[in-house]
């Protein structure tokens, strides 16, 4: 059966030179939300509680639960319930959010800086602050989310600015036991020295990927999880002119070894476009190439080996997809074996 591996010396490759933005390790948040941008939340946490980090990020309440042993501080983006545990913290994204809330829970504050997604306007800070004493609960952090950290633009000054301006407004209103953070993964490499007195969230820089404006020379990191496909058909005694798959875009040709894998868009593997597949554009590691449509539960490639490295890095793929690594990675399956190596 089609399964990933997933690589531990890579994963802590990144931590380390992501380490090397901090004072502290301890100021490491991983981000291991939605399975863990695809690698297995079950898997990856582990991992990072070995390498030392003692601070994760999560998208809902389950996969706080699934992780509440290996963190002492698990922060949760968009929580659908409430569950009281001293290490779960309840990101508070509008207004509203803060009546949800018993007296005693712990939540941290999200500011709009300029993303203009989630998070309370600066206009609304003080409203907040005192809604959030007469109810009684315990603010513990203050952040916000950059917009394009990853672009060569001045937004992020003009947000960390703005950012940093609140978090003196929070000190001032007798907030002063809060931890604070703004950085994202392109956030943490765009900084021009070491990040001293925050957290930096890391999400898809510890899974190997950040992209940035090539001036902004961010460092080159190692793709985590590599796909394999397992053979389940070969296609015999075919003709040159047979055409594979759906709407027969790919002729067989001279291609003597044609195998089915046991991968499709149902596992999370996307449909490639046809052009793509004509030109051949799209390749294994090992050089071999995709012979007509992704089908629901498999693909026809060029070669005979009963197992097929799919990928070992998405970069290339996700170009060709005309999207980013984070939705390639993410789409696929909690369905197929995860292993480290």
């Amino acid at each position: 059966m089609a399964y990933i591996t997933i690589s531990k010396e890579n994963y802590f490759y990144n931590l380390e030179q992501i380490s090397k933005r901090v004072a502290s390790v301890e100021q490491i948040a991983v981000v291991l939300k939605d399975n863990a941008y695809g690698h297995g939340i079950d898997i990856i946490a582990p991992l990072a509680k070995e390498f030392g980090i003692s601070r994760a990020v999560v998208r809902s309440v389950e996969e706080a639960k699934r992780i509440e042993k290996l963190f002492p501080y698990i922060l949760i983006l968009a929580p659908e319930r409430v569950e009281k545990r001293e290490n779960f913290f309840y990101t508070i994204n509008q207004i509203n959010d803060i009546y949800k809330y018993q007296k005693g829970v712990n939540i941290e504050l999200k500011v709009d800086s300029g993303m203009h997604r989630l998070g309370v306007s600066p206009l609304e800070l003080y409203f907040a602050l005192n809604l959030i004493k007469s109810k009684g609960l315990r603010l513990r952090g203050f952040f916000t989310h950059l917009r394009e950290a990853d672009e060569l633009s001045s937004t992020t000054y003009t947000q960390l600015e703005l950012f940093n301006k609140l978090k003196k407004d929070i000190v001032e209103s007798c907030f002063n036991e809060i931890h604070t953070h703004s950085r994202n993964s392109a956030g943490v490499f765009r900084s021009g020295s070491v990040i001293k007195d925050e957290i930096v969230r890391v999400g898809i820089a510890s899974y190997g990927y950040v992209r940035g404006d090539k001036a902004l020379k961010f460092p080159k990191l190692k793709p985590v999880l590599s796909l394999f496909g397992e053979k389940v058909g070969t296609l015999a005694r075919a003709g040159k002119s047979f055409r594979v798959g759906y709407g027969g875009i790919s002729k067989i040709g001279n291609e003597r070894n044609i195998s089915i894998y046991d991968i499709g868009y149902g596992d999370g593997f996307k449909r490639v476009p046809d052009e793509v597949i004509e030109s051949g554009l799209f390749q294994t590691p090992d050089g071999f190439k995709l012979f007509g449509k992704v089908s629901m539960d498999s693909i026809a490639i060029n070669s005979a080996k009963r197992e097929l490295k799919i990928f070992n890095d998405v970069s290339n793929l996700a170009k060709l997809l005309k999207t980013i690594e984070y939705e390639v990675v993410v789409s696929l399956s909690s369905r197929i074996r995860r292993e480290v190596i």
